[in-house]
């Protein structure tokens, strides 16, 4: 199965960041597929996504662990599941994030794993993290 992998640094504090991108709600701001987000019950997340066109509707199971920064998800009955981790960097005033994506197919999960880590960068850089 396809694996797919990005780390960026963001310059923000790493509980800060987590905080941020650990509320479901906010993935439509960061994730670029995702158009919807919601957080219907406990370690639960419904998305509505936009792959090249079609859209999409996926309930899954999300868990966060605030201790360790890592949120963690996936789809029952689905091969698809992901994790992202926060940790601070060496200088203490940013924060390391890498998002991790296992696919059933091929993707260009790289692309839209790239560009949610700019998109982050960029409201962190903006201040609205």
């Amino acid at each position: 199965m396809p694996e797919y992998e990005q780390t960026g640094t963001i310059m923000a504090d790493a509980d800060t960041l987590f905080e941020y991108l650990s509320d479901i709600e906010r993935l439509p701001e960061y994730l670029p597929v995702i158009t919807e987000a919601e957080q219907p019950g406990p370690d639960m997340a419904a998305v509505t996504t936009d792959i090249h066109g079609t859209e999409q509707h996926a309930q899954g199971w999300v868990r966060i662990d605030g201790l360790d920064r890592r949120m963690e998800w996936g789809m029952p009955g689905s091969a698809y599941h992901g994790w992202l981790q926060v940790e601070p960097d060496d200088t203490g005033d940013g924060s390391v994030l890498t998002i991790h994506v296992v696919q059933d197919h091929p993707s260009d999960a790289d692309d839209d794993l790239l560009e949610a880590i700019e998109n982050i960068r960029q409201l962190a850089d903006a201040g609205e993290i």
